[in-house]
């Protein structure tokens, strides 16, 4: 592992983020962007056709829908970085994948700005309504999910950055604790601003790393253009990405071949006609 790896995964483990800078190159973003912009209209709308769910990644039946990265292709080279799979693998060790694509792009115009929607993500997002995955409170001291979040706009505070509250990760709860079975009391408003968050901010084409467990959440974007994102989530071998069903969105045969040598393990376990290596 070089020195910047190993800085990374040291903030990572430290204050349960980083970012990785330009993974994607300057001379190359402003494709990668156009493209993802085009697919995401893309998936919308074959999804509305088939009269699916597209946020769920479901038919019209229910059953496991076309997973995004078949509308991805510009991004999906970038997805096995060496500097992102060196922090990855330091947490986790070698044998990962990729449990959920999801567009994450951010509207303009919301003016809005003190607005949060503070949670931490699956498998820690306690009200996920199928609870899949669902880890009970106090959380344990784990890393389970990294939440890598495609800096495919530079994020700033000018058009609403991710806003993070280092080192949140290693706190027992979600803060949204009090909507869950639990029924704890709340310790915390996660609609409002909470002492000590920051605004990550980077250059497009970089990756905010993210402990699923820290409490963030997507700032209003105040300014005249998108802010587009794609949101990948590598876990471990050990982790169950089945149960519930939300995380079972199938990768064609066509596009998991289409899919660079080093990305296919990422999503082996979801591609037609390939043996998922997890559940051997």
């Amino acid at each position: 592992m070089d020195n910047e790896s190993d800085y990374k995964l040291g903030q990572l483990r430290r204050e349960g983020w980083c970012v990785l800078e330009r993974i994607i190159p300057r001379d190359k973003i402003r494709a990668v962007r156009a493209g993802v912009m085009a697919s995401h209209e893309k998936a919308k709308s074959d999804y509305a056709a088939s009269g699916g769910n597209m946020g769920r990644q479901v038919d019209l039946h229910g059953a496991p829908g076309i997973s995004m990265i078949a509308y991805l292709s510009d991004l999906a080279p970038y997805l096995a970085d060496e500097r992102l799979l060196a922090v990855v693998h330091g947490i986790f060790g070698h044998h990962v994948r990729i449990a959920q694509t999801e567009f994450k792009t951010q509207e303009p115009n919301r003016e809005d700005i003190d607005w949060r929607g503070f949670h931490s993500d699956w498998p820690h997002d306690l009200t996920d309504r199928d609870q899949a995955g669902r880890v009970a409170q106090p959380f344990p001291n784990v890393t389970m999910q990294l939440s890598v979040l495609w800096m495919i706009s530079e994020f700033s505070p000018e058009n609403g950055g991710t806003w993070v509250v280092p080192r949140t990760h290693r706190d027992p709860h979600n803060p949204r604790m009090h909507q869950t079975p639990e029924h704890l009391d709340e310790h915390v408003d996660q609609l409002r601003s909470i002492p000590g968050e920051i605004q990550a901010s980077g250059p497009a084409g970089s990756a905010l790393v993210m402990d699923s467990r820290i409490w963030h959440s997507a700032g209003a974007n105040p300014s005249s253009e998108p802010r587009v994102a794609v949101i990948t989530r590598y876990c471990p071998w050990w982790l169950s990405v089945e149960f519930g069903g939300r995380n079972n969105a199938v990768v064609p045969v066509s596009v998991y071949n289409a899919l660079h040598e080093d990305v296919k393990p990422l999503y082996r376990h979801r591609a037609e006609a390939q043996d998922n290596p997890f559940t051997g």
